[in-house]
């Protein structure tokens, strides 16, 4: 059909086509890039709009605190505050706030016990108990505070929102009293409602939980929150992280941008929001224009090729203004560079990258510095030989911080094959390599959790030899008291190297984390004491311990905050002398506590506080020290995981951390976590007597000198014992004599019948004997796996002459106790005189 159209009507839609494809490309593109563009500058505005409003509010805020200060500073008011004689306080007050109260409700002064002492306006109130309120709390810490807005008390204007800004009185470090001033709080609403942008951008205030504070709707204030309006979790996620940045969420049926920013001051957070429809107006007014001019730009270029169809000009000028467009709207950096390697054009992209202007680097030489070190002159020469190159290019942004790309720069010929000029595109992978950095971290760590297994097993064997044979020695009594004090020392060693093992492998996530009752003081004195070792000292270290308190927990991740905490206040301090403090003591978490952190819950909880006297930190180094991979310390000194883990591991034991620090005095960590009615138990004395037996026990492992100790331990206490150092000899040992014995004891990892697979054996046979499981590693996959085969116990190696006893006893008691006592009867009465195989 195409071949019978004639030449005319097939240039007619060859041209149409040659128009019209790349113009529907080029009309998406743009569309999507302005769009793009649009909506990043109006979050950029948002954030922008709503950080002025926040300085504005901090800046008012500042003047008033500047005020208390003043007063809380002045001598007559330290004076009377360290007399106790208000008289003159009293005159003061009055003064001041004839002279400018016109903006307080009043000004008040409360003792060091929190008690109303003078009051500008309303001396009824004298004598009134604040000791309660916040912001008597937090001046009696030594910091100024802004508390509210609040619904006022006062008779003048009941329920108007105020203001109470607080200072402590102090001299000396020594604390007398708090100077206070409430003031209205509807200069906030006067400063959100000032700022508007279109028919419906508008800005509003409201504290950490959601809570309107100013709004250009009065009947919001202190009445509504966000999180009661369907539509809005985002953005109330992002105001409960306290950060600055943008959000869309739905209001009242219409789909809103915001930026926010969180005040340093108070906490709180300014919203600047705009509708979605009234933000994208003006692309959608360019969108109707290119249709429209589309259109007529389509039946213009028909007509003119049907007119002058056999003169038909190339579209090639067109296409390449629209590729200029392309280029000026790309994400990616592109370079054009003349013969003689200067830049003769630079896209916008190349500022918003590299944060200089196009017209700075115009008529300069590409940067070509990258991490191998390949000498610009080689890059150069291979471009000239007409071979494109590609590799990374690491530069600085105009703030100074580093930035790579991933760059191919090409060579471009004329029509005679002469290079004439190069063509640069550079891709930002900044963020990327940042990921690799932190996924080869992660792998890192996961290698090390592997390697711990490994190990594990084969050390806790070598234990439980030295356990073994150091109990043995010592239940011979062939000794004198310095012998069995050597003994016994041999004994805790062997124990505490096992349970250090078991931190190993708790720290590389290994075994399963169980929370029991504990005590943390003693873990606290072992871990102090092991740190002494390794602490300069310049340093010096206290320890105070007010609370003997339980809490559910698991000692190795107590042993982590504490380790974390003190590695941190280490470096903090550096080679600078100094003092590392840790305290403990009980807490009781109030209503008001809770309003405060509301990730805490009320009741009775012990406080685990470390701080140290090192150079602290600013504040915005304090937004992200719990954020994984953190870390200000050099490459090599750390991995930005310590106060990670803590707080992971505070979180799970349902606690909350807090920190506070000053650049130039010292940091402190405060550690909540909830106690337990159930006092932690208590541990074993070594001379504690050791249960015996007289049951028939099936010992199976392949080391020896495991069997060997093990044997000789149960033998000595009446047990009388089958050892098998082949656990396939054990298994057809015990299906030729059922009912020759009442328990097995077999190791896990053996070479040619593991231990759970020994035990499903037993079970498929129809035998029902207690299996208990021993393994020098212990992972999640094996304590499922035992479970599903009906092992009784497991026990992790190495193993004391005291576990081992108490648990086969515990286990034949449960035993018994499900399956009667007639059974174990008969199996003993049925094997007696079965066949015992020794190895």
């Amino acid at each position: 059909m195409i071949k019978n159209i004639g030449l005319k009507y097939r240039m007619i839609l060859g041209g149409v086509a040659a128009v019209l494809i790349p113009f529907l490309i080029a009309g998406i593109i743009i569309y999507v890039l302005l769009s793009g563009s649009l909506m990043e500058m109006t979050r950029e505005k948002s954030v922008r709009m709503a950080m002025d409003m926040a300085a504005l509010i901090d800046a008012n805020l500042m003047q008033e605190i500047k005020l208390v200060s003043s007063i809380a500073a002045d001598p007559t008011v330290v004076g009377a505050s360290r007399s106790g004689d208000y008289r003159d306080v009293q005159t003061k007050l009055n003064a001041i706030h004839k002279r400018i109260g016109k903006p307080f409700f009043t000004l008040f002064v409360l003792d060091r016990k929190g008690i109303v002492r003078a009051d500008a306006l309303f001396p009824r109130q004298v004598t009134v108990d604040l000791s309660d309120r916040e912001y008597f709390l937090r001046a009696r810490e030594g910091r100024t505070s802004v508390t509210g807005p609040l619904p006022a008390r006062g008779p003048s204007t009941p329920g108007d929102p105020v203001i109470i800004v607080a200072a402590p009185i102090r001299e000396n470090n020594e604390f007398y009293g708090v100077v206070c001033i409430p003031f209205d709080a509807n200069f906030l609403a006067a400063i959100v409602s000032h700022v508007r942008t279109g028919q419906t951008g508008y800005a509003y205030l409201v504290n950490s939980e959601g809570l309107v504070l100013a709004h250009p709707k009065k009947e919001y204030i202190l009445r509504e929150r966000l999180q009661d309006h369907p539509g809005t979790e985002g953005i109330y996620k992002l105001v409960q992280a306290g950060k600055a940045g943008t959000a869309s969420y739905y209001s009242g049926g219409a789909r809103k941008i915001a930026g926010m920013t969180t005040m340093s001051l108070t906490g709180w957070t300014v919203v600047f929001a705009q509708n979605w429809d009234e933000v994208m107006a003006p692309v959608n007014r360019i969108l109707s224009i290119m249709l429209i001019s589309g259109i007529l730009f389509l039946i213009i270029t028909i007509t003119t090729i049907v007119i002058v169809s056999s003169k038909l000009s190339s579209p090639v000028q067109r296409l390449l203004e629209r590729m200029k467009k392309m280029t000026e709207h790309s994400t990616e950096i592109i370079l054009q560079i003349g013969p003689d390697r200067k830049i003769a054009f630079a896209n916008p992209a190349f500022e918003r990258i590299t944060g200089t202007r196009p017209e700075e680097v115009i008529g300069t030489e590409p940067d070509f510095a990258n991490p191998h070190s390949i000498p610009p002159d080689v890059i150069w020469g291979d471009l000239d030989a007409g071979t494109p190159w590609s590799g990374r290019v690491s530069l600085r942004r105009s703030d100074g911080t580093p930035v790579t790309l991933d760059v191919m720069v090409m060579p471009l010929r004329n029509m005679s094959g002469a290079v004439e000029g190069y063509l640069e595109i550079g891709r930002d992978v900044t963020r990327e390599l940042m990921y690799e950095n932190r996924m080869q971290q992660s792998q890192q760590l996961q290698a090390i959790g592997t390697l711990a297994g490994g190990i594990a097993h084969d050390f806790n064997n070598i234990l439980s030899g030295i356990l073994g044979y150091a109990e043995l020695a010592l239940m011979t009594g062939k000794h004198d008291g310095e012998l069995e004090r050597f003994l016994r020392e041999i004994i805790r060693a062997a124990q505490r190297a096992g349970d250090l093992v078991g931190q190993i492998l708790t720290f590389s996530r290994q075994t399963e984390v169980e929370l029991k009752p504990l005590k943390p003081q003693p873990i606290l004195k072992e871990a102090l004491r092991l740190l002494r070792a390794s602490t300069p000292q310049s340093i010096d270290i206290r320890l105070k311990i007010n609370s003997h308190s339980a809490i559910l927990a698991e000692p190795t991740r107590i042993h982590q905050i504490v380790m974390n905490l003190f590695t941190n206040a280490m470096h903090a301090i550096g080679d600078n002398p100094g003092t590392i403090t840790m305290e403990l003591e009980d807490f009781v978490v109030d209503e008001e506590f809770t309003e405060t952190h509301p990730d805490i819950r009320q009741g009775k909880h012990i406080v685990l506080r470390v701080s140290d006297t090192g150079r602290g930190m600013e504040p915005q180094i304090m937004e992200h020290i719990f954020e994984p991979f953190f870390t200000t310390k050099s490459q090599g000194n750390g991995t930005g995981l310590g106060l990670s883990v803590v707080h992971g591991i505070v979180k799970k034991l349902d606690g909350i951390i807090t920190v506070y620090s000053e650049v130039g005095k010292g940091t402190i960590f405060n550690i909540f976590i909830p106690c337990t009615e159930t006092d932690g138990p208590d541990q074993r004395r070594d001379n504690s007597p050791i249960k015996g037996g007289s049951d028939r026990v099936v010992l199976v492992d392949d080391e020896k000198a495991i069997i060997t100790t093990m044997k000789s331990i149960l033998t000595k206490l009446g047990y009388e014992v089958t050892a098998f150092t082949n656990g396939l000899e054990a298994l057809e040992a015990i299906k030729g004599n059922p009912h020759g014995f009442d328990i097995v004891i077999t190791d896990q990892s053996m070479p040619q019948i593991t231990g759970l697979a020994m035990a499903r054996n037993l079970r498929e046979a129809g035998i029902d004997i207690p299996v208990i499981l021993t393994s020098g590693y212990l992972s999640h996959a094996m304590a499922d796996a035992a479970r599903d085969a009906g092992i009784s116990e497991v026990i992790r190696k190495p193993i004391s002459a005291y576990l081992l006893t108490e648990t086969v006893s515990r286990v034949l008691g449960d035993f018994r106790a499900v399956h009667g006592a007639s059974e174990q009867t008969s199996r003993r009465v049925d094997g007696e005189t079965a066949p015992h195989e020794d190895e």
